[in-house]
């Protein structure tokens, strides 16, 4: 009773929504010339760098780079690389690759800011030249450059990879096993390298955040194949062979952790991923959650999303035919993994990263197929010829908005941001200018709005989010009171020293817990004055215990610093610092 249905689901599939065959992609387009493959990619790397890498060094964000930052470092003290550790204690919420990883990196490069995000910015780059790379194989060398190139135009893309966060790690790693995966079974003759490559990919996922990466790539490999009922469809060998990686590379772990932690098996996997994907009470949004934030993570290459949406979902049958059963891959790719995390009780903005690539080389592969060959003219066609100039006003806009937030932020305006006005105004009037000029309409329009999108990325990256970064960074401001105060000890009482080594001269760093209150406050009866970083749900208990022999004044704007400065003569405890204040 249920061939029916199927039948049908793989008619339409095959007939209706992805009807052109896969050399169709790459069979009519003329192959790149070696000179234009070096230049591409030259190109490719020249924006990657000029992205990716300046200022890395700004205050690590807290809570999450801190905590990685922590555990990385211990993990370099203890030279226990099995257990990731966070004070001392055993931290399983996560697999270790990216503690290994960021501890590897501080031992070759010393430890600081750059050397923590260095494992995510080369993750995210080289994700970028995967799509490029692997892509061209099956939607040709210009469409997968476009992809390319919209991934690098993708600004939370970016930005995640220039952060230590896990998620721009595991998209490289699913990335590479979905494109992999699908180049072994592409053809009739299967290519078991590729295949073993991205059992590779998916182990090392698992390594990096655990069964999720599994989660992501096994379904498309295996639906892709069923709808389309050909010679892409795997079959248990294929599952075997995949599974060997896995076996190899990430279950030794898996084995000594649990073998030193008996707690890791219920922690990990019941508590950590089964509940937290069910019953998930921190970041609980609802399932629509991920329709905005990926045009908002995808900013300026979202601008596109409206226009691969109408491409891939009309019935028009001239658009039907630009559509390749390579291009279905890569849609039922991200369709899964929107879904799956939309399905998610627990949802943060960073968790569809690795849709971002497949959408991008769709992005890449409707370009390709529409604007660049005007043989193919059509609806999309004529609507997107205008594109490049409105996109540039929309960058200027944006790039006009960041720049007012961060001389407000920053309270001046510098050389900096002057030239940025500067260059917004003129942008602007070039563009106007060439409003009704063939330029406006050429592949150099477009050129010139991925430039544009470039520049605001690389002004919102070197510069906004450092002065994001460093305005609300904690250590930061202590950092600077630390500097005017250089005999003077840095105390921390219950705000954990997280990451402090990068920042803070450790030397003078002292950590007392809560449950050191007594020690915590003979110490500072002991010295004259002493910068105190304490959390804000402390602050009345803190003043009451030092009340006798300090007075704790506040030194910055954040609620977590502080500075205890002996009082003139002893005097009594104010009335206002009583128990039930303290309560």
């Amino acid at each position: 009773m249920f061939r029916r249905p199927k039948a049908k689901l793989r008619v339409w599939w095959n007939t209706v929504q992805f009807p052109a065959e896969s050399h169709q992609a790459i069979g009519e387009t003329p192959p790149w010339t070696r000179r234009q493959e070096v230049k591409a990619t030259a190109v490719l790397v020249i924006a990657c760098f000029a992205i990716m890498f300046p200022c890395l060094a700004y205050p690590l964000i807290e809570p999450d780079e801190t905590r990685y930052t922590q555990i990385a470092l211990e993990m370099l003290d203890s030279r226990d690389w099995i257990t990731p550790t966070i004070d001392g204690e055993p931290y399983l919420d996560k697999p270790p690759l990216m503690y290994w990883l960021t501890a590897i990196s501080f031992s070759v490069f010393g430890i600081s800011e750059f050397a923590a995000r260095a494992p995510s910015v080369l993750s995210a780059i080289t994700t970028i030249f995967v799509v490029f790379g692997i892509g061209r194989r099956f939607i040709g060398p210009r469409g997968a450059w476009i992809g390319a190139t919209a991934l690098l135009l993708s600004g939370g893309f970016v930005l995640a990879g220039r952060f230590l966060i896990l998620d721009s790690m595991l998209a490289f790693f699913t990335t590479l096993c979905l494109l992999s995966g699908y180049v072994a079974v592409r053809e009739r003759r299967h290519r078991w390298a590729w295949w073993i490559l991205a059992g590779v990919a998916c182990a090392l996922g698992t390594l990096t955040k655990g069964p999720v990466a599994l989660v992501l790539c096994a379904p498309p490999l295996i639906v892709s194949g069923w709808l389309r009922c050909d010679q892409t469809r795997t079959k248990i060998s294929h599952w075997v062979a995949f599974v060997i990686p896995m076996l190899v590379m990430g279950v030794p772990w898996y084995c000594a952790v649990w073998k030193f932690n008996p707690e890791f098996g219920d922690y990990f996997f019941l508590e950590h991923n089964f509940n937290r994907f069910l019953n998930g009470s921190n970041h609980d949004q609802p399932f629509w959650f991920y329709l905005p934030i990926l045009f908002a993570v995808m900013f300026p290459a979202s601008l596109l999303l409206p226009t691969l949406g109408v491409f891939l979902l009309s019935t028009n049958q001239r658009k039907r035919q630009l559509r390749t059963k390579d291009l279905g891959f890569l849609f039922s790719g991200t369709v899964w993994i929107l879904l799956f995390f939309s399905l998610s009780s627990c949802k943060l903005p960073t968790y569809i990263l690795p849709a971002i690539p497949l959408i991008c080389l769709m992005i890449g592969g409707m370009l390709d197929r529409t604007v660049f060959e005007p043989q193919k003219a059509s609806r999309i066609t004529s609507f997107l010829k205008p594109f490049p100039q409105r996109a540039i006003l929309i960058l200027v806009s944006a790039c006009v908005l960041i720049a007012g937030v961060d001389g407000w932020m920053n309270e001046s305006v510098d050389a900096v941001l002057i030239l940025a006005i500067v260059a917004c105004i003129a942008v602007t009037l070039a563009t106007l200018y060439a409003r009704n000029r063939d330029l406006a309409f050429s592949w150099k329009g477009w050129a010139a709005t991925a430039l544009a999108g470039l520049l605001v990325l690389s002004f919102t990256v070197a510069r906004f989010i450092p002065t994001i970064a460093t305005t609300r960074s904690l250590y930061a401001k202590a950092s600077r009171i630390a500097e005017q105060h250089p005999e003077d000890y840095v105390v921390f009482y219950g705000e954990k020293p997280h990451g402090a080594r990068l920042q803070l001269p450790f030397d003078r760093v002292i950590y007392f817990p809560k449950r050191s209150r007594d020690e915590f406050v003979t110490f500072v009866a002991n010295h004259r004055h002493v910068i105190v970083l304490t959390s804000d749900e402390d602050i009345f208990a803190t003043r009451y215990a030092l009340a006798d022999t300090h007075e704790l004044v506040s030194v910055s704007d954040h609620e977590h610093l502080y500075a205890a400065q002996r009082l003139a003569r002893t005097a009594q405890r104010p009335k206002a610092f009583t128990i039930h204040a303290v309560r």
